[in-house]
């Protein structure tokens, strides 16, 4: 077999591999950190403070945990073995049935954390996950007409290479429009952005001017057939440079190429670790579990990197 010629430039890893791979390693300890145990009724005593009706018998520590091992195919009744078998152990003061586990996991507030910041570059992508697993073979044999995709975009950080914002939709909507309510809310929240990309399909004359208003840098690619003017002085001197200085060189001197540690390699990292398919049957828990697959990514990343 011939070897092709590889496309692009030579790859250069610039990563320290020693660090990088106990930080992948370590990634894997979450999954057994019980040191939480410590603070159970302390957790429990803040959680129930002021609750009105029944009050939470297991602290959300613990059902982070359940959430993540959920999120890597492990189902709860599996999980309540697991916690049942931890408590014989004496790890665990208590553990809770299958239904207690599902039910609060499908309530977790899968809140991500901002990155520490006072200037975030943001790029923005989506990519589906499956929802349906009988294949293409069984959808043309017996013509299912059952929902086949659900939509996720995401707002990412190049630097921590962690998403910040993203949004499920069940029903597949823009990806402009995704961001832009992405963004508001990001900024109704005071974060400070800098600078916004995205790739072809986020050209539009109305954002371009939008974020010049708001005072961010516009990291977008024209389009190849883009005309000047075109009702964006911003939009017509990144067209211009890059008419000029080729496609290339106008990528490199904005960082456009960021794009791919901030979104690409967001999205290939979430599905190597928690797979792309979505197992939940209803709406509301297909959009939980596709939440679950990117806050655990980053929950469980930033913790091999403490």
């Amino acid at each position: 077999m011939t070897k092709t010629k590889r496309w692009g430039d030579s790859y250069f890893d610039r990563r320290d591999w020693p660090v990088t791979n106990e930080q992948l390693v370590k990634r894997g300890e979450y999954l057994l950190d019980l040191d939480f145990v410590e603070k159970w009724n302390e957790e429990l005593s803040h959680m129930n403070f002021g609750k009105c009706g029944a009050p939470y018998l297991f602290p959300n520590s613990l059902i982070e945990l359940q959430a993540v091992w959920h999120a890597k195919k492990i189902p709860c009744r599996m999980i309540e073995g697991i916690c049942r078998r931890l408590t014989v152990m004496g790890r665990l003061p208590e553990y809770n049935d299958y239904s207690t586990v599902n039910r609060r996991i499908n309530r977790l507030a899968c809140q991500l954390v901002l990155p520490n910041s006072n200037s975030l570059t943001l790029f923005s992508d989506g990519t589906s996950l499956q929802v349906v697993e009988g294949g293409e073979y069984l959808r043309e044999k017996y013509g299912k007409k059952n929902r086949r995709w659900i939509q996720v975009v995401i707002l990412g950080d190049p630097v921590t290479k962690e998403p910040v914002s993203f949004e499920v939709n069940i029903i597949q909507n823009s990806e402009l429009d995704s961001a832009k309510r992405q963004l508001a809310e990001l900024l109704d929240a005071d974060v400070k952005i800098t600078a916004f990309g995205g790739d072809g399909s986020y050209d539009e004359i109305a954002l371009w001017n939008w974020l010049f208003s708001q005072g961010i840098e516009s990291i977008i690619k024209p389009d190849k057939n883009a005309i000047i003017p075109s009702g964006s002085r911003k939009r017509d001197k990144n067209t211009h440079e890059r008419n000029i200085c080729g496609f290339d060189l106008w990528s490199r001197e904005h960082g456009y190429g960021y794009r791919w540690t901030a979104t690409e390699g967001i999205f290939s990292a979430v599905k190597r670790i928690f797979g792309e398919q979505i197992h939940a049957s209803s709406e509301q828990g297909m959009i939980q579990e596709a939440k679950i697959k990117f806050w655990a990514y980053q929950k469980i990343k930033r913790y091999g990197e403490a």
